[in-house]
């Protein structure tokens, strides 16, 4: 398999397309995918598009994010700020997987990339478990009685997650407000809420 496959996109006049940045596998709980990068500039901003390919064919073509432009407007400063975003909003749905393929950057570069993230959330993840271990909130200690599995966000040393009582998508919770929030029930509350959302998914309690 070549670095990067001829991937030839439609974009309107006056977008400079770049060219292929680097590309890794994909883990996604149930199989594995491959994620090819590229960068594309218009007037102030630079553009990542993500070309997701499994077993030769390409399953999806679309572009996940942009960046105003900074500086010099370096090219390679560009491709790994938005490969850093990138990497942080799949967190809690996919995370990347050698090999890593280069392209505008090395696969160490790309590696460092992945690596740094990787390393951030597991010192948030560490330091949210030690706060709740001194003092647990209420809303974490129900999350555990209702059995949704809360552990921390990663993105930062307070937030949290735990699966959604419906049990198909995860929750934000929040020890410091002592409340949780799922954007796609649209329910948010206290722990006596969240006891009642788990009832009503459940038990169908009202």
């Amino acid at each position: 398999m070549s670095d990067g496959a001829a991937i030839e996109p439609k974009f309107p006049q006056g977008i400079e397309f770049i060219g292929f940045v680097g590309g890794w596998n994909s883990d996604c709980g149930i199989d594995t995918v491959e994620e090819l990068f590229y960068l594309i500039r218009t007037k102030d901003a630079d553009w990542l598009e993500v070309v997701v390919r499994y077993s030769e064919k390409i399953m999806s073509e679309k572009v996940v994010g942009s960046v105003p432009r900074q500086g010099q407007g370096y090219k390679r400063e560009a491709a790994v700020r938005l490969l850093n975003a990138y990497v942080r909003g799949q967190v809690y749905y996919s995370f990347p997987a050698p090999p890593y393929r280069r392209g505008l950057l090395t696969s160490g570069e790309l590696e460092n990339i992945v690596g740094a993230v990787s390393a951030e959330f597991e010192r948030n993840g560490r330091a949210a478990e030690k706060e709740q271990g001194r003092n647990e909130a209420p809303i974490i200690k129900m999350a555990r009685e209702l059995n949704l599995n809360p552990k921390p966000a990663g993105h930062n040393k307070t937030a949290w997650i735990a699966d959604c009582p419906r049990k198909s998508h995860w929750m934000m919770i929040s020890p410091s407000l002592n409340a949780f929030g799922c954007g796609y029930c649209r329910r948010r509350g206290g722990p006596k809420q969240l006891k009642k959302f788990f009832e009503s998914a459940h038990f169908n309690v009202r």
